[in-house]
């Protein structure tokens, strides 16, 4: 009986003693770069520009190098249609010429292309990218204001004689002939006309 007794006592005595938390288990990942030990093939995403997301180089992009090969292979096929040296196959000869000459120059100044192989302009404002989108902006501004100031200078030209409407009607090509060279210098011209009061006319000498 005092056994008995004894023994309970030890087992309320190791029940009433809390229990110690077990530490929560701890996940370990290891990653380790291979040495092409095994044979296993490894593919490396494509070169893309790090700060235009989704660009490759044209030069370096698969489709773009392509679109190029479906360009020259179509012209080619139009080629065998004609003689060798017959007017439209020189032609076709040339156009293949300089559809590689083009497809050359965009891979040769650093354009980038999209997954669709087409080259993208970057307007972002970034200055790396400058030439790709400024330049023949100006060059754009430059010809459309050209132009308008040829146009501009007819109408000036025509406005005094009886019947300016007729003058529009049908060009006077020798009087549009000697005012085209005027235009290239339209930027001062315009210019000149700003300072002088001559580019803007008032209200009252406009027509309705």
């Amino acid at each position: 009986m005092a056994a008995l007794t004894a023994s309970i006592a030890t087992s309320s005595a190791f029940a009433a003693k809390p229990r110690l938390a077990r530490p929560p288990a701890r996940l370990s990942v290891s990653c380790s770069a291979s040495n092409g030990d095994n044979n296993t093939p490894s593919t490396s995403p494509p070169p893309a520009a790090a700060d235009i997301a989704g660009l490759t180089p044209c030069k370096e992009s698969k489709a773009f190098a392509k679109r190029e090969k479906q360009s020259v292979k179509k012209l080619n096929s139009s080629l065998k249609k004609y003689a060798p040296d017959s007017a439209p196959a020189l032609a076709i000869q040339a156009t293949i010429e300089k559809t590689k000459r083009r497809f050359e120059n965009y891979g040769k100044f650093g354009l980038l292309c999209g997954s669709d192989g087409l080259p993208h302009l970057i307007v972002s404002g970034d200055q790396r990218h400058w030439g790709e989108f400024i330049t023949p902006g100006v060059l754009f501004l430059y010809i459309a204001g050209w132009i308008g100031w040829v146009g501009r200078s007819y109408l000036i030209a025509v406005s005094g004689e009886k019947k300016p409407a007729m003058r529009e009607i049908i060009i006077d090509v020798e009087l549009a002939a000697r005012i085209i060279p005027r235009g290239f210098i339209w930027p001062v011209a315009a210019y000149r006309e700003l300072i002088n009061g001559d580019l803007v006319v008032d209200d009252a000498d406009i027509g309705y």
